[in-house]
């Protein structure tokens, strides 16, 4: 009963099975807006169709990547792997032993498509025919009455690695989807963060892993320094201090991976201090913003029961009346700010640092000017075997394609009276290049013979 349970589990017919279920689940989660990866979609979709979504969640379709039945079918897909590189490796074994059955006679010698006879110099003696195949790379077997011979003996363990590399790869791919987190962070400079979620940016919110918990990483913003030359933004250094004090610094496409756990630089904006004292000279509100005003973007912000809408400009200028800038260099950084109360326009003016605009008896203050930046967060426990499964796959491919496996089976016989060398042999891939390889290598045996006579 358990051998053929064990035949089931590794056939064929059940990886098929396996697939195609599989296949369905991944549809279904295509149609239906899941929980965890579509979440603002499903929210939105919930509050149109409650009935509908609360049947779909009774039947776990919204959540269908990490349902029981799909873990259960992953499962099972596994298993189906590890038998089947099971079964293949008494087969590799067999493959890569040398047995005197391997020798057979050349003349009759199935399945090997290549075959000749080569008359054989006196000067070339027995010993020098296998001598001559031993240099060439062949492993052999016999003597010159009978031997069998085969180069890169050990090619089909690269099979056993291709298989394995897949299983690696699969695992590594579902690890990385179930423990995987996404989300965004904004910090500015100076800012401290301890791994708090409700630190996250909630649109879009962030991705949480089925199985795990999001990043648990404490740093601090030290530095953050655009590099702008002639015009051109050409990098960012971003200093981070760990809760160890040791530094790392992020720049465009160089994230500081801790961990599981990676910070991807994503955006740049200004962090203002705007401070708004009444009449008296009095501080009444005040506060560092995150406003992300840079390309000529327009954002908003309120203080003290007034909105404020405002735009910046990095190289300031007033060209003909109008307000722009000279650069992208921040040169003269100044925002242009519009100040409302109850939805009327009180005012407009621009403020460079430690700068003012005055409105209705209010004095608006630009304090000091840092930056702000976005960091793509994403924390996967997968990757490690991820990659290892293709540098895996990637030896093996080389090694089956470059080191392909060659044997040949042959005896020196009188054939004709004459010291004859007779040989068939074969290839995996490339026949025609295997059998001017063969005859190449007959050959120059033949004309070395001869060219030491």
């Amino acid at each position: 009963m358990f051998k053929k349970l064990v035949k089931y589990l590794s056939s064929l017919r059940f990886t098929i099975l396996l697939i195609s279920l599989l296949g369905i689940v991944f549809a279904v989660g295509l149609w239906v807006p899941q929980k965890r990866l579509l979440k603002t979609i499903y929210l939105q979709w919930q509050e149109q169709s409650p009935n509908l979504v609360a049947f779909l969640d009774a039947l776990g379709l919204t959540t269908v990547y990490t349902a029981p039945l799909t873990v259960t079918l992953w499962a099972f897909f596994f298993v189906n792997l590890t038998l089947v590189l099971w079964q293949r490796i008494p087969v590799i074994k067999k493959k890569i032993t040398l047995t005197p059955g391997s020798i057979v006679d050349p003349e009759q010698a199935p399945g090997y498509l290549f075959k000749g006879s080569y008359p054989l110099p006196e000067r070339v003696g027995n010993d020098g025919v296998l001598a001559a195949l031993s240099k060439n790379g062949y492993s052999l077997l016999g003597d010159a009455g009978g031997f069998y011979g085969v180069k890169n003996r050990l090619a089909p363990i690269a099979f056993a690695l291709f298989h394995l590399s897949f299983f690696l790869i699969l695992l590594g791919g579902l690890v990385s989807v179930y423990t995987e987190f996404v989300g965004y962070l904004d910090l500015a400079q100076s800012e401290s963060f301890q791994g708090e979620l409700n630190r996250y940016v909630q649109d879009p919110m962030p991705k949480m892993p089925a199985v795990g918990t999001p990043p648990d990483v404490s740093f601090t913003v030290k530095r953050i320094a655009p590099r702008v030359v002639r015009n051109t933004p050409t990098g960012i250094d971003v200093e981070l201090v760990d809760s160890a004090g040791k530094s790392h610094v992020v720049d465009i496409n160089v994230p500081w991976n801790v961990g599981a756990s990676s910070f991807v630089f994503k955006h740049l904006g200004m962090a203002p201090l705007f401070v708004v004292k009444d009449p008296s000279g009095k501080e009444i509100d005040g506060a560092y913003l995150k406003l992300d005003v840079l390309k000529g973007k327009q954002d908003k912000f309120g203080l003290a029961g007034y909105q404020f809408t405002t735009l910046f400009f990095p190289d300031y200028e007033l060209k003909k009346g109008k307000h722009s800038t000279r650069s992208m260099e921040f040169n003269n950084p100044v925002f242009l700010v519009s100040v409302a109360h109850e939805g009327k326009k009180v005012t407009e003016g621009v403020i460079s640092r430690n700068g003012a605009l005055i409105f209705d008896g209010y004095r608006l203050e630009l304090r000091d000017l840092l930056y702000w930046v976005r960091f793509h967060v994403v924390k996967q426990h997968g990757l490690p075997i991820l990659y290892f499964g293709f540098a895996l796959a990637t030896i093996g491919v080389i090694w089956r394609l470059l080191f392909y496996r060659r044997e040949v089976v042959g005896a020196v016989r009188d054939v004709d009276g004459r010291r004859t060398l007779v040989v068939a042999a074969r290839s995996e891939y490339y026949k025609s290049l295997a059998e001017d390889e063969f005859n190449k290598l007959f050959n120059s045996i033949v004309d070395n013979g001869r060219a030491d006579t």
